[in-house]
């Protein structure tokens, strides 16, 4: 067990936040993008061939429209809803997982022994936490959800108030009930300073994002190309537009961008870690209590 390099409960301003965050992600780089890519990869991997089916039914509705022929609107519904409710459930176990594995790597690392451990290890107490962060996840959406049909700044504020809640449950060893609801009373008098934190890192993460959806753009760009220059030349059959999805340079391109997109999410929670600790030190003083503990153990 050796000392972490940053040191966790610490109070900071915006500015260190953000170093702080960048910092932990350049140490960590290889450790904790290894295991989100071999545990949080598959997930999103299996997410894109879900994409690829819903966007297969758009064009397949988009053509049987502008063919003439009146579309099976039940049909279309019917399919494209078992789809897009399967990609929602994908969507959410991945981002869950991604929560998980990212802040059980942070803890490991805050102990000391992140660099000692193995994947296997992150994957387990990852795991432990799982089930919890899945039922805190689906009490935030909700309460979000029912905010945002008032005005939608309530379910700004209480997004961002209760994206605490899974650091807390992560870092603390509480129920889901009590870190739902110390993150009210956490994030007291700096709920503007949380918003711009999980803008900027957000921020951050589109723009590594847009990398990984390169080879999506280019791939998708060529081949729907050269399916309208064959179609305009009366060489090509115009369903063969229902099949773009279907090739595997674009099976292949919209995988690494999925798995790309999802990895980073890693960014924007990693400074959520770094705003808790931030608070928690305001609040509560650990880190200056953990200082004081091993000054009198000297």
């Amino acid at each position: 067990m050796e000392t972490p390099k940053i040191e966790f409960y610490k109070l900071r301003d915006f500015g260190r936040k953000i170093n702080a965050t960048i910092e932990f992600l350049r140490e960590n780089f290889k450790g904790l993008f290894l295991c989100l890519l071999l545990i949080g990869g598959p997930a999103a991997l299996l997410l894109s061939i879900v994409f690829k089916n819903v966007m297969s039914s758009f064009f397949s509705f988009g053509f049987e429209t502008g063919s003439g022929a009146p579309p099976d609107l039940v049909n279309f519904f019917s399919l494209l809803g078992g789809n897009y409710f399967l990609m929602m459930l994908v969507s959410w176990l991945t981002v869950t997982l991604i929560v998980s594995v990212t802040f059980s790597y942070m803890k490991l690392y805050n102990d000391g022994v992140a660099k000692e451990s193995s994947v296997g290890e992150v994957l387990r107490l990852a795991l432990s936490k799982y089930g919890g962060l899945l039922i805190l996840g689906f009490l935030i959406s909700l309460v979000t959800i029912v905010g945002m049909f008032f005005f939608f700044l309530p379910g700004i504020y209480l997004a961002v108030t209760l994206s605490l809640a899974y650091p807390i449950f992560m870092f603390e060893n509480v129920g889901v009930g009590t870190a739902f609801s110390k993150s009210f009373s956490l994030i007291r008098d700096k709920w503007w300073s949380t918003f711009g934190l999980l803008f900027v890192s957000y921020l951050i993460a589109y723009v590594v994002q847009v990398v990984f959806s390169v080879p999506f753009i280019f791939v998708y760009v060529m081949e729907m190309f050269s399916v309208v220059e064959e179609i305009e030349a009366g060489s090509g059959d115009p369903t063969s537009i229902m099949g773009l999805f279907s090739s595997g340079y674009m099976t292949f391109a919209m995988a690494v961008s999925m798995v790309g997109t999802y990895i980073t999410y890693a960014i924007p929670l990693v400074a959520l870690g770094y705003q808790y600790s931030n608070l928690v030190e305001r609040s509560e003083g650990r880190g200056l209590m953990n200082e004081i503990k091993d000054f009198d153990s000297e």
